[in-house]
């Protein structure tokens, strides 16, 4: 669990140190244009959709990620390959079923830094 929040702590460090580059070239580009598409992207950065899509990415990629990995091991089995698909395929469907309350107010949070 607390190498999933420090993932976390890099992920929100990293979109926002982009958010911060993007807002400094909209502002100080050398070129209209480029100022205007640095402008574009941070506006579509700090969208509810981007951030909602980004955090739905980021669950299914971590879901998917250590089964991945336990699935490119030689040693695996195919019973216990079919389980770790089993359970991937589970855990994806809870997040479906039981995970938008808690997908909103990661999003939300996302915000409030």
């Amino acid at each position: 669990m607390e190498f999933a929040l420090q993932i976390n702590l890099q992920f929100d460090k990293n979109v926002w140190a982009t958010c911060l580059v993007l807002e400094n070239i909209a502002l100080d580009g050398s070129t209209y244009s480029q100022r205007g598409d640095a402008a574009f992207s941070f506006k579509l950065l700090m969208s509810f959709d981007f951030a909602f899509i980004l955090h739905i990415m980021k669950n299914v990629m971590r879901i998917t990620d250590v089964r991945c990995q336990a699935l490119q091991q030689k040693s695996q089995d195919i019973l216990n390959a079919m389980h770790l698909v089993t359970s991937t395929k589970i855990l994806i469907q809870k997040l479906r079923d039981d995970g938008w309350e808690t997908l909103l107010e990661e999003v939300i949070s996302f915000y409030k830094h």
